[in-house]
């Protein structure tokens, strides 16, 4: 029985092994995407309450005890320490339409006058 690998094999299973672990990773990956692509708005919609929350200070900054592991391991945690720089990106615009569609409904839509080539 043959105990020692060659070199060639030895790179044949390393690669192997890599392959298999680029597949785990990106069906983790396409996983975790499936869940962000399903969720985007109640995410988004709880980040914007938390903010207008801590603005507001009822928001608590001291929300995980003091043992536990940072949430910064998987997609969620990662979506809770940047939901501060997403707000501050997303509120101008949020504005913007907001202000938009209000003025449409006081302004209502004009009608643009078509000319005959008879005039």
């Amino acid at each position: 029985m043959k105990t020692k690998l060659t070199p060639l094999e030895e790179l044949r299973r390393e690669k192997e092994i890599v392959r298999r672990e680029c597949a785990e990773s990106g069906y983790r990956l396409a996983e975790h995407w499936s869940y962000l692509s399903n969720n985007v708005g109640s995410l988004l919609f709880q980040s914007g309450v938390d903010a207008i929350l801590k603005k507001f200070g009822f928001g608590s900054t001291q929300s995980r005890k003091e043992d536990e592991a940072p949430a910064s391991n998987n997609l969620l945690g990662t979506l809770n320490t940047y939901y501060p720089v997403v707000w501050e990106i997303v509120q101008p615009l949020l504005w913007n339409y907001l202000i938009k569609k209000i003025k449409s409904i006081f302004s209502g839509k004009k009608k643009k006058k078509r000319r005959n080539d008879d005039d």
